[in-house]
């Protein structure tokens, strides 16, 4: 069965040896990349991913760095990566915090490619409504040329981890309700905001959020697949979040699901999505 990827991320082979002089400046790259341990990936290693695990197309993505040359650099590789290689969708990463910078960026990268913005992350500051307004502009942007906006949201319960900030959820419901052309992709299956869909007015009014599987196995029992492709079948995304995880870690426990959600899981919402 094919298998779309539609969450990994990437990394010029200069950036990954940089790793510790960039993390000793940018906070937000240090929470998740200054321990060794923590994997990053190059062109060379995605490649080989997708060949050993038989991925068809991927996402791919950067890190939304504080250094608005390294968002630029890492979107020029990403970009570049991509027209070699029309298995890869590439997403580009602006600095929220900056609506000027993440404008121009935003159409800089539009103009060379980019199919999508994101993964936008608020590592920092948490999620409330100045973030939630300060992201206006860009998902403006991002609906009137019809590109995808992923957004980072983890859950706000549970164990620690590096990463894990404050969300307010509500603020989250409100951007969604502003924007209700935009597609907007969140992340992590939006912290478990999806359960939230059996209200019926965040169903309706979520009915252009798709929701990816980055680190579930991290996070959920694998009861998890079973509730999405009965609750939201066709906006669901596998994503891996390579090189944090890769497809071998989901694909036994997804073996057990109806083939028509399972279909819709790994490749057919993602062909709808990204055509």
């Amino acid at each position: 069965m094919p298998v779309i990827d539609a969450h990994t991320h990437l990394f010029p082979a200069d950036v990954i040896k940089m790793r510790d002089r960039i993390a000793s400046r940018d906070v937000r790259f240090s929470l998740l990349y200054a321990n060794p341990k923590a994997r990053m990936a190059d062109e060379t290693e995605l490649t080989r991913y997708m060949s050993e695990e038989q991925i068809d197309r991927a996402v791919i993505t950067a890190f939304p760095f504080k250094d608005k040359g390294l968002i630029t650099i890492c979107n020029d590789y990403v970009l570049d990566v991509a027209r070699r290689n029309p298995k890869l969708i590439p997403f580009a990463i602006v600095d929220a915090e900056d609506e000027t910078f993440a404008l121009t960026e935003a159409e800089r990268s539009f103009q060379l490619g980019a199919r999508g913005i994101g993964e936008l992350a608020f590592y920092e500051s948490g999620f409330g409504e100045k973030e939630r307004k300060g992201l206006d502009v860009i998902a403006d942007y991002a609906q009137k040329n019809g590109l995808p906006l992923m957004i980072h949201v983890n859950e706000q319960v549970g164990h620690a981890y590096h990463g894990k900030t404050k969300m307010d959820f509500q603020e989250l419901v409100t951007f969604v309700e502003t924007h209700p052309g935009l597609v907007t992709i969140l992340s992590h299956l939006g912290g478990g905001i999806c359960f939230y869909e059996f209200m019926p007015e965040i169903k309706k009014a979520f009915a252009r959020v798709y929701y990816d599987l980055a680190a579930v196995p991290l996070l959920y029992t694998k009861q998890i697949y079973g509730f999405v492709t009965q609750c939201m079948p066709d906006r669901v995304l596998f994503g891996s979040d390579y090189p944090l995880l890769s497809y071998k870690r989901y694909a036994r426990d997804m073996d057990l699901l109806e083939e028509e959600g399972r279909q819709k899981l790994l490749h057919l919402n993602a062909r709808h999505l990204f055509g």
